[in-house]
C-alpha cells in the first residue's frame, strides 16, 4: 500500500481473538487480505471477523483512498498475521487492545 499515513504495524499471536478485538477497537473500516501484494482486500463486518454478506472487495487504490479521507482502518494480512492500523490517535492504547485479545 502507498499511502502517506504511516499504520501502527502489529503481529498477532496465533489464537488472536478478531471479533472481540474489532469490537473494541471501532474501526470504519475493516479489511483482510492474503498478503501485502494482493491486489483485492475484502471488507468484514467490524463487529464480527466473518465476510459480509455480499463480498465486498476493494482495490488498494479504494482503501488507500478512505485511508487519505481519515477513516480508521483496519488491515489484516492473514499470510503473516500482520495488523495494519490507520488513523487511530493512539498507538499505545491500541496496543493494549491487540495484548488484550
Amino acid at each position: 500500500m502507498e499511502v502517506t499515513k504511516k499504520p501502527f504495524t502489529f503481529t498477532l499471536k496465533n489464537d488472536f481473538n478478531m471479533t472481540g478485538f474489532l469490537l473494541k477497537a471501532k474501526p470504519d473500516e475493516a479489511f483482510r487480505t492474503k498478503t501485502e501484494l494482493s491486489k483485492e482486500l475484502v471488507r468484514t463486518n467490524t463487529t464480527s471477523n466473518v465476510k459480509l454478506k455480499d463480498n465486498i472487495d476493494l482495490t488498494q487504490e479504494d482503501v488507500e483512498k478512505l485511508i487519505e479521507a481519515g477513516r480508521k482502518t483496519l488491515i489484516y494480512y492473514e499470510a503473516n498475521n500482520r495488523l495494519d492500523a490507520y488513523n487511530y490517535p493512539d498507538e499505545f492504547e491500541l496496543l493494549d487492545l491487540v495484548v488484550k485479545y
